[in-house]
């Protein structure tokens, strides 16, 4: 598909926490840019709707940057709100009819990792794919052999160029700013490296627990949904 600019986003998993702590902020900052201006479409089964969904929406920005009320008026505007279980064919017609005429929709996987090849065949099998991107986000796969499965379920409804692989926590700020302490910074830059760093100590704090969250920690467990890729990552990154 090349440059060719998405015409809707869709974002699967639209109740749940990484859409409550992250997407909504984000979407609602998009908003008061200017750079959003398309269709936004969150799918969920939760037995809500679009109204719910607004009212969450809302609680999500005041809590996480602040409430921005011609942004989030704006984003309101866009957002529309489909429910269904997502092993249901119907969920994914539902979802064909919201997209009209849209042609290149982005579909945002911020769901449970088992939930990834499920979506991605449905929205193959629904049309919903055609000319569209993915953004599939960690864990990808819980092991080389189930990763490798993923990847060939993306690749059966997707071209490479149209697929990104994610994970979130790389966009924090206190990340960036890593790389640039690390490369810019001349004092730090001269002595960054194994002749004068013995040991590198990383420390994660949350001051929240599971809540919300008990089906995809039973499934997935926290060293595979943080050590193994955010951790891991900023570690390459330190080190590279």
């Amino acid at each position: 598909m090349g440059a060719t600019q998405s015409d809707a986003l869709v974002f699967f998993g639209a109740t749940g926490d990484l859409a409550y702590k992250k997407i909504f902020p984000a979407l609602q900052a998009m908003a008061g840019r200017g750079t959003l201006t398309v269709p936004v479409i969150g799918v969920a089964k939760a037995g809500w709707t679009l109204d719910q969904l607004r009212a969450r929406a809302q609680d999500s920005v005041e809590k996480y940057g602040g409430l921005d009320r011609a942004a989030f008026d704006k984003l309101c505007g866009l957002l529309h709100y489909v429910d269904g279980d997502y092993n249901d064919s119907a969920t994914f017609e539902v979802l064909r009819r919201k997209l009209g005429d849209t042609k290149h929709p982005a579909h945002y996987l911020a769901i449970p990792p088992p939930l990834f090849g499920p979506v991605v065949e449905q929205l193959a099998r629904s049309g919903c794919a055609a000319g569209a991107r993915v953004i599939v986000e960690k864990p990808f796969g819980e092991d080389l052999a189930s990763a490798r499965a993923l990847n060939r379920i993306l690749l059966g409804s997707f071209v490479e160029a149209d697929i990104f692989r994610i994970d979130h926590y790389l966009g924090k700020r206190p990340v960036h700013n890593m790389l640039f302490s690390r490369f810019s910074n001349p004092i730090l830059e001269a002595f960054w490296n194994r002749t004068f760093v013995e040991s590198v100590q990383m420390t994660m704090a949350e001051d929240f627990g599971i809540q919300g969250r008990g089906g995809f920690y039973d499934a997935t467990g926290a060293i595979r949904d943080v050590i193994q890729n955010h951790l891991f990552q900023i570690v390459s990154n330190l080190a590279m």
